[in-house]
């Protein structure tokens, strides 16, 4: 079995610095669509319900899945790197922290200005942590591995999604409408946010001898690392973009 340890681009002062700020933006705006309560993210109606269901916060359920999901994805010869353990932990805490500090407005406009704003720092969030490309998010892992297995890419994900969503739906989870507008909103925010970055700071080069971020390796066989990083916190086709680019759980 070849085992291949999906680490992205080396993790350097820039890289690293990247991934952070994504990752605790992603908890934030995890945090924010939670308090509008009008929906969050697939990942997150799962992580919703088994913190419901358990004693763990929000954050230390989302670690908790995560590690589970790295743990199962083992056997089938994917690994995670450094870069993924600093997404776990930026986006955990930073999800309880803004949990603690967010309250839950009283009137609807207030929870739909929330949730507007939430979604464009998670999409913008996803977008940072794309650009780092120093690891995947749980949801990505997964993908790598059943695209390792000549899944094709929109298929695994497509299922990916719709199961994470129904186990959480199942047990309890903070589905609504937003999940869906969410759904259709990041895509194209993620691509925006991207592009935006580009602008600003110019491309990313790819490192010697990979191919660069969005393309696959050789004849588009072998999905690399981070080139196919999400959030996440995660999150689906819908929203990750180096995949189809796009992309970042």
């Amino acid at each position: 079995m070849r085992v291949r340890r999906v680490a992205g681009r080396p993790v350097g002062w820039r890289t690293l610095l990247l991934a952070a700020a994504g990752s605790l933006l992603i908890g934030v705006g995890a945090a924010g669509m939670i308090r509008a309560a009008v929906g969050v993210t697939p990942w997150d109606v799962l992580t919703t319900a088994v913190a419901r269901h358990t004693s763990l916060t929000v954050g230390g359920a989302g670690a908790a899945l995560s590690i589970l999901v790295y743990l199962l994805c083992a056997p089938f010869g994917r690994l995670p790197g450094w870069g993924n353990v600093v997404i776990l932990v930026g986006v955990s805490v930073a999800v309880d922290a803004a949990l603690a500090a967010i309250g839950e407005p009283d009137l609807l406009v207030l929870r739909l200005l929330l949730y507007a704003v939430s979604v464009v720092a998670l999409c913008l969030a996803v977008a940072l942590v794309v650009r780092a490309d120093i690891g995947v998010g749980p949801l990505e892992m997964v993908m790598l591995v059943a695209t390792d297995r000549s899944v094709p890419l929109v298929r695994a994900r497509v299922v990916i999604e719709i199961t994470t969503l129904t186990i959480g739906w199942l047990l309890g989870g903070a589905l609504g409408v937003g999940t869906a507008g969410f759904a259709l909103a990041a895509g194209p925010l993620i691509a925006g946010s991207l592009r935006l970055l580009d602008r600003l700071a110019g491309p990313v080069p790819a490192p010697p001898g990979r191919a660069a971020p969005g393309r696959s390796g050789a004849r588009g066989e072998e999905l690399e690392a981070g080139d196919r990083q999400v959030a996440q916190h995660g999150e689906g086709d819908r929203h990750h973009g180096p995949d189809r680019q796009r992309p970042a759980g």
